[in-house]
Order: structure tokens, then sequence, then C-alpha cells
């Protein structure tokens, strides 16, 4: 009877013990309560030095009361931003654009937001000429001005162009306005926003832009790691709750609250 007894108390014990633990190990699993997520701290107008006041933040912030989940944003160059996707040190880098190479590797949300990719060019007399290309090719011989790690320097490459890699937008606008360089190419959004902060408004209306544009609908993603732990459910889970705000209006007052376009 004694031996009976005892059985009966081991098996209540474990019984608890998976109740006590079971839920536990799940939400460390499967239901993270916060994500890390690597970005650069001064991407305008998505990201501002002033980071309370920034789109990407403040919709970051609206998916993760959808997911139930908090966002964590680390800010780091762009290069550390994706060595901490790789290493797992962080869920995810924002924002993205997706290309044959970065999606060997790495796994890409729905589309957080709309953009083109258009070249800037710069004419102190105003006269905006136009450059005319139809394949990348067609621009040797002009000065372009990119930036290291993105999307388009493996296009640049393949088409033999001649680039000079500087380490930030505002960087590169300088530069043309200095006649350094001749093309560099930046979402429309971004490359207004930064010639009217950096120039009076004589100077900033002799910048314009190609006719033909080097992306058109291109789209910004979160980027993650195909192999985090769990990142299939986690990505299912963060791409519902994109389509919920999206269509209850959630994403339409954030874009409008920071003065951008809605393009979805």
């Amino acid at each position: 009877m004694q031996r009976v007894l005892t059985l009966v108390a081991q098996a209540m014990f474990t019984v608890c013990a998976i109740g006590m633990f079971a839920p536990q190990t799940r939400a460390q699993t499967d239901f993270p309560e916060t994500l890390v997520i690597a970005t650069n701290s001064d991407y305008p107008p998505f990201i501002l030095k002033d980071q309370k006041s920034s789109f990407l933040p403040d919709l970051l912030k609206k998916i993760g009361d959808e997911m139930g989940v908090t966002f964590k944003l680390r800010y780091l160059p762009w290069q550390r931003c994706e060595q901490q996707v790789q290493s797992h040190d962080a869920w995810g880098a924002l924002p993205y654009t997706r290309n044959e190479d970065r999606e060997k590797i790495y796994a890409f949300s729905d589309p957080m937001y709309q953009i083109d990719a258009e070249f800037f060019a710069y004419d102190p007399k105003g006269t905006k000429k136009q450059i005319r290309y139809n394949r990348l090719r067609d621009l040797e011989g002009w000065r372009i001005g990119g930036i290291q790690g993105y999307y388009y320097e493996p296009m640049f490459a393949a088409a033999s162009l001649d680039v000079d890699y500087a380490h930030s937008e505002e960087q590169n606008i300088k530069r043309l306005q200095l006649n350094r360089i001749d093309l560099t190419p930046l979402p429309g959004t971004i490359g207004w926003y930064l010639i009217k902060k950096l120039f009076p408004d004589n100077i900033a209306e002799n910048f314009y832009t190609l006719e033909k544009p080097l992306v058109s609908n291109g789209t910004l993603h979160l980027m993650t790691s195909k192999s985090y732990p769990g990142n299939a459910i986690l990505m299912a889970r963060f791409n519902t709750a994109l389509a919920e705000i999206k269509t209850n209006g959630t994403f339409a007052d954030v874009v409008a609250k920071h003065g951008l376009v809605l393009g979805y």
C-alpha cells in the first residue's frame, strides 16, 4: 500500500512539474515577450535622430501591440545590423529591400512601405539636363555616388560603373551639390527630404531626378535570419499583425502622422 501511495505521489509531482514549466517553455520559444530589431539611427524620413517621432519606430509599436510583443530597437550602422541578424543577437533588421543575394540568406516580411529609387542630379545653372539611359551600362562615364552594402552595389558592379561609395545619403547629396559626383540613387521621399533639409530654396530648386528611375515600386521590409529559432512562426504573426493594422486604418493614421504618402 505504501508503495502504491508513493507511486501516486510521484506521478502527481510529475504532472504538476509539467504544468509549471511547459507554459514557460512555450512562452520563451514560440511567444517571446520582447524581440530585438536592429536599425540605423538616422534614415530620414523613416527613422530620425529624434527617434520618438519617427515613422518606422511608431509603426513597429503598432505591429507589436497587435502581436502582443514589445520590439526593442537597437541603433547600429547598416553592416552591423546585418551581423546582428546573422548572429541571432537581433531577430530582425529594417528597413531592407529584397534582392536575389539577400533572399539566399534572409527571410523578408510582407511590404511595410512602398518606395521608388531615382537618380538625383544637380545643375548649378538650373538647366536640369537629362541623362538618358536604357541599361545601367549606358551610365558609364558618369560619376555615381552610392553607399557600400546597399542593394544596388552588385547591380552597379555588374554594369562596370564608376561608383564612389560614401557613408550616408546626406553625404552623397552634399557631394552632388559640390560637383564631386554626377548622380546618386535615392528613394524620392528621402532625397527630397534631405535636399529641403540641407539647402535653401535657391539651391534646392536646382536638384532634379532623371526620367528613368533605378527601381519602380520598390518595397521596404523587415529582414530576419531563416535560421532564427521559431522564425517561421514569428514572421507569420508579424505579417498577420501588419495586415490587420493596414485593414483597420492604423497604418494609414501612422503614415499621415509623419507626412508620408500612403502606398498600401
